[in-house]
């Protein structure tokens, strides 16, 4: 359950309630894209390794007992509902992890009813009811750094009529009748953080918005002839740490970050890049290594020489982050994933 503590602002709305809640999801953007389909019991996935010059196809049988009922994909990231004999539903998803080389699938339920289904940017999101008559608002996005789909739930109980629910550039947005009010609310996962920051606000008369949209990660809404918006504050401190939030009458500020997989190997050492920045428009990448930049937003690339390199993204806002790979005449685990930093410098030769 979301935790939500109370300020009332504005006479003629009558009150502003700033939620605020943690729950266990971000979107990305994935190296390789994968396309799905289904038919009554079964679903087929595919998608193109460079790497490795493959195709990979996989697939999931379902027993006569569930049916296959919805599918939605995006950018490699697909989704669907599951009907199942007794009356119950869930939801899967699956992406192709390149440095795994592998499919990685998650799943949740079971749920009464499914009423929406949402993949975009990176991220699967779900309206659905509980068995306990709840209303669940859930979101999820792969983190190639860990590996695994990071997920998390906004659970209400007496929400219903909802006007708007939109997934995009990594935020989750919402707007729904609650106990006579209008419920607005907004999720996004700060790439850093194993856990996404939910906010937003609870008008005490009903009546919904006049206006609701998503722009560079920042949620807009007209209601009452006054315009509202919250945007998400990423900052990192000098320590390294960082805070993060969101901000009423603040538009979301650009941060830069990607996973580099691997950061260390062989070479020529093969590198995927997944951009995990916020509120980014365009993207460019200087590889450290004297070759052409690339204006891919998940580029992949070869080092062909040993060394440490900085790899640097920038996007637009603007702002960049940076990441060394290190590239070593030999290995000392099978796979390059990692060796002890004396090491690294023993090897580090041309």
């Amino acid at each position: 359950m979301n935790k939500f503590r109370a300020t009332y602002l504005g006479a003629f709305i009558l009150g502003w309630l700033l939620c605020l809640g943690s729950h266990v999801a971000w979107g990305y953007y994935p190296p390789l894209q994968a396309t799905g389909s289904y038919s009554t019991n079964k679903i087929t996935y595919t998608v193109y390794n460079p790497q490795k010059q493959l195709g990979y196809t996989g697939s999931l049988g379902f027993p006569p007992t569930i049916t296959v009922v919805d599918m939605k994909q995006h950018n490699g990231v697909i989704a669907w509902v599951l009907r199942h004999d007794d009356g119950t539903y869930s939801l899967q998803c699956i992406t192709f992890d390149p440095w795994l080389d592998t499919f990685k699938r998650d799943g949740w339920g079971p749920f009464t009813s499914v009423s929406q289904l949402k993949v975009t940017d990176g991220v699967v999101a779900h309206i659905a009811s509980l068995p306990t008559g709840n209303t669940v608002i859930g979101y999820t996005t792969y983190d190639p750094d860990k590996g695994t789909w990071i997920s998390g739930q906004t659970e209400r109980t007496n929400v219903y009529s909802f006007q708007h629910f939109l997934v995009k550039e990594g935020v989750v947005a919402w707007v729904a009748e609650e106990g006579g009010g209008t419920l607005v609310q907004h999720a996004i996962r700060d790439p850093r953080a194993s856990s996404w920051n939910v906010d937003g606000a609870l008008f005490v008369s009903g009546g919904g918005v006049d206006y609701f949209a998503i722009t560079n990660a920042t949620v807009y809404w007209d209601r009452a002839s006054i315009s509202w918006f919250m945007g998400y504050k990423a900052v990192e401190n000098p320590t390294g740490s960082y805070y993060g939030g969101w901000d009423a009458f603040k538009i979301t500020k650009p941060f830069a970050y990607f996973v580099a997989q691997p950061n260390i190997g062989k070479k020529p050492l093969w590198v995927w890049f997944t951009d995990m920045s916020i509120a980014g428009a365009n993207w460019s990448w200087d590889f450290g290594d004297s070759t052409s930049p690339s204006s891919d937003r998940s580029p992949y690339h070869t080092f062909a020489s040993t060394g440490s390199f900085q790899v640097t993204q920038g996007i637009s806002g603007p702002s960049t982050y940076s990441q060394t790979v290190t590239v070593l005449t030999t290995y000392i685990l099978e796979g390059g994933k990692s060796v002890p930093a004396m090491l690294h410098l023993l090897l580090l030769s041309d």
